[in-house]
């Protein structure tokens, strides 16, 4: 099956809080931790294995990211499409376009760039809190389905 996972980063650190300028160099607190390693577990118990990880370059997203690249045995790309600098339709298809090398892919961003791609690939609309995640079949591409969505 064709599958794009899509994983909103994990409970994030104030910038005041962590002590940093910027709002790319928020970390994950201990909570964003351990929600990111639930998320992990939640999707291994569903046998969702991705076969790569795309990544927004910012803190949160990269740690959220790597915890799931431990638990499910992924490698984290360095390609930064979820970066900001594009929109969600191309976003949407970058991922689809990964179907041809990979038949799953995770991808960890941010709201509501994940929400508004839910969308566009799912046709329905979920509120992601931090660390929850989207499971979509895109087995038939003119009609993808969300088969799993976890808080």
């Amino acid at each position: 099956m064709k599958t794009i996972i899509l994983v909103r980063h994990a409970h994030a650190m104030t910038a005041y809080e962590a002590g940093v300028q910027t709002d790319s160099a928020r970390p994950l607190s201990d909570e964003g931790r351990q929600k990111a390693a639930q998320t992990a577990r939640e999707l291994a118990s569903q046998s969702i294995r991705p076969q790569i990880i795309f990544t927004s370059p910012l803190l949160r997203a990269v740690q959220t990211s790597e915890i799931l690249a431990q638990t499910l045995g992924a490698p984290v790309s360095a390609e930064t499409i979820l970066n900001g600098m594009y929109d969600e339709p191309a976003v949407r298809d970058f991922l689809t376009e990964q179907l041809e090398k990979y038949d799953t892919v995770l991808a960890v961003g941010h709201n509501p760039n994940i929400s508004y791609i839910t969308h566009l690939l799912g046709g329905q609309v979920y509120h992601f809190s931090p660390g929850s995640f989207a499971v979509v079949n895109m087995q038939d591409e003119t009609h993808p389905q969300i088969i799993s969505f976890g808080e």
